[in-house]
């Protein structure tokens, strides 16, 4: 019987209660979850059996948590415990509770330029911050991005391993191709917004600092932005017409 096909609900380690299935890979389960002792709601993700038979597999999964767990970033959800119970590793993680954003492309909905400016922004700042820690990351995936009442909050991603010197390239590539979609063009600036976003995900030369450069671009349209919500007339500079 296949492992996502075990009965639910169940408990693991005498804490966590698993009430659903979140997602799956070929290698993991990932659970909705309820922790005991502290009565919150978590994901837990969990090797299958055949993984565990694979040392390697192994190491990689345990790694991968133990990396996550040296991050501190407050735009990335935070792992809670490592723990090999039932046979198997499993990661006990935060679940963040704001709006997926693949559930917003699926419906249809819309989001200002001044809210997907932000979302740029804290993107280009977690690339910022992986780029120092020497963090890989896999692509940039709108299941993994939610939408809060402060702002966006994303899964944490990141993988064991060196990080390859074009990760925020890629990543911040893949953003625009599944972003444009959510961006509403009848609000303030956004033809200058996309123009950004078209150039974040087609730039030639890529360097260090590059993820900076697009921060700086972006916090200057962002300024613009609140100059006009504030009944102000923006002074958009040639950076955003060329």
């Amino acid at each position: 019987m296949p492992y996502s096909a075990y009965s639910l609900p169940r408990v693991v380690a005498n804490q966590y209660i698993l009430s659903s299935i979140h997602e799956e890979d070929t290698d993991t389960v990932t659970y909705a979850a309820t922790q005991k002792n502290m009565s919150r709601d978590v994901l837990l993700r969990s090797l299958r059996p055949a993984a565990m038979e694979d040392d390697r597999k192994v190491r990689f999964f345990v790694e991968t948590a133990r990396l996550q767990a040296r991050l501190a970033h407050p735009n990335i959800a935070a792992p809670l415990e490592l723990l090999e119970a039932d046979g198997t590793w499993h990661l006990a993680m935060e679940r963040i509770k704001g709006e997926p954003l693949d559930m917003m492309v699926s419906n249809g909905r819309v989001l200002p330029s001044i809210v997907i400016c932000g979302l740029l922004q804290q993107l280009c700042r977690v690339c910022i911050y992986l780029d120092i820690e020497r963090i890989a990351f896999v692509p940039f995936s709108l299941e993994h991005t939610y939408l809060m009442d402060v702002g966006f909050r994303f899964d944490n991603m990141a993988l064991a391993g060196p990080r390859p010197r074009n990760a925020s390239k890629r990543y911040l590539s893949a953003a625009f191709k599944l972003i444009e979609p959510l961006l509403d063009m009848d609000s303030p600036l956004a033809m200058h917004l996309r123009t950004t976003m078209e150039y974040m995900g087609r730039v030639g030369t890529w360097r260090p600092l590059t993820p900076v450069y697009f921060d700086e671009e972006l916090t200057r349209l962002q300024m613009e932005m609140l100059r006009i919500q504030a009944g102000e007339k923006a002074l958009v500079s040639n950076a955003y017409t060329k």
